[in-house]
């Protein structure tokens, strides 16, 4: 990383000055170590208006914004030129903050991974779920097996777009975004999924264009397994009028949930003890009677309080929980834990779903080299025809 440890501030900019900018520029305007330097658009109205509101200055280019020597730079852009303009930055020696997706393909994965490794700056990408006191809790407590050995998850990003959402020229295309709701949507449920439950082996991918006038899915749904042995699935979806966000983890000591829609605060995470073995023993014997077989639960010895007596001060999965700990963490020197490496299982994972859903047969995470064509192109340089029969669309 860049030498920022001895400064009491933190020279930031922003590149990119659309809607997801707004989250980025009120987190660092609210954290008094952060000096706002500069901001840039391609559009120079948008930038102007975004830099007054904010009380900093606009740029034409990366290079202008470069002059005034920012320490770290979020790239919030459409994700189609994350890569070059991440590049860019880090060969001046900056760091980086990448909106999500990080990129579009596994192979630009490796370009910023080697431009990172010839440079003082660093990449680190915008996830936040893991940020939140309930993620951070839920990882701590699920790695060190506190909550019993993880069996089955469940991950849903149940979101609505109507068609007007695609109306902006970069989306709704493979260029411009560079996949569909899989990407774009639910990754950050996918990447807080990959975090709490460890490596993942496998990945039975469908998705289907059912009713948005895109070129890729507007559905998707997958089957995978961990190396843990746990299975579990992922469903995204921007069809979805009651919008949720879900994960559950099943383990042997009991149901840890999560349900939320944008962001969670600790009140939308429960865990449920597993029952104690006499409703155990009873569960379905009279399935027509309600509440039949009791409602005893109480889990492995001193497992039933153990996720609320982890609980601390509450702090909602929003850009402010993980842009304050890079802020912290580039000032003392330490690496913030969301590299561009950490982000790799999670696009490695977009990438064996799209490649399964396209060429309908399971996907190897192994398998996922250079020498595979969807490790280039998330529709595997298929033409538009190819795509829409293999996603049976509803409409093209």
């Amino acid at each position: 990383m860049n030498g920022s440890a001895d400064k009491e501030t933190l020279r930031v900019g922003i590149v990119g000055c659309g809607s997801i900018a707004r989250a980025h520029a009120l987190s660092y305007h609210n954290n008094a170590r952060v000096e706002l330097v500069g901001v840039v658009d391609v559009d120079p109205v948008r930038a102007g208006d975004f830099a007054a509101l904010y009380g900093t200055t606009a740029y034409g280019s990366c290079h202008e914004l470069l002059d005034h020597q920012p320490d770290l730079v979020s790239v919030a852009t459409p994700p189609g030129n994350h890569t070059e303009i991440a590049v860019e930055l880090l060969d001046s020696g900056c760091s980086v903050l990448l909106e999500k997706p990080p990129t579009t393909t596994l192979a630009d994965m490796d370009v910023l991974a080697d431009a990172e490794e010839l440079s003082s700056g660093s990449v680190y990408v915008v996830f936040q779920h893991r940020h939140g006191s309930g993620g951070r809790r839920a990882h701590h407590l699920l790695h060190s097996g506190a909550l019993g050995t993880p069996r089955v998850a469940v991950c849903e990003t149940l979101w609505y777009r109507p068609d007007n959402y695609f109306l902006p020229e970069w989306r709704g295309n493979w260029v411009g975004e560079g996949g569909g709701p899989t990407l774009g949507h639910g990754i950050h449920q996918i990447d807080l999924l990959l975090h709490l439950l460890g490596p993942w082996e496998t990945v039975d991918g469908r998705a289907a264009r059912i009713a948005r006038p895109v070129e890729f899915e507007d559905v998707s749904l997958a089957i995978l397994t961990f190396s843990s042995g746990a299975v579990g699935t992922v469903v995204t979806s921007l069809l979805s009028p009651r919008e949720l966000s879900r994960i559950r983890v099943d383990t042997t000591g009991g149901t840890l949930e999560v349900n939320h829609v944008y962001g969670y605060s600790d009140a939308d995470w429960s865990w449920t003890p597993a029952p104690d073995a006499t409703t155990a023993a009873s569960l379905g014997r009279d399935p027509g009677r309600p509440n039949a077989g009791g409602t005893g639960h109480s889990g492995p010895a001193g497992n039933e309080d153990i996720w609320a007596a982890s609980a601390g001060l509450d702090l909602p999965s929003n850009h402010a929980a993980q842009i304050d700990q890079l802020v912290d963490d580039m000032l003392a020197g330490r690496r913030h834990d969301t590299t561009l490496a950490s982000a790799r299982p999670t696009m490695e994972f977009i990438t064996a779903l799209y490649a399964s859903s396209i060429e309908h047969e399971t996907v190897h995470r192994r398998d996922l080299t250079p020498a595979d064509r969807f490790y280039h192109s998330l529709n595997g340089g298929l033409s538009a025809d190819t795509i829409t029969a293999r996603l049976g669309a509803g409409r093209s």
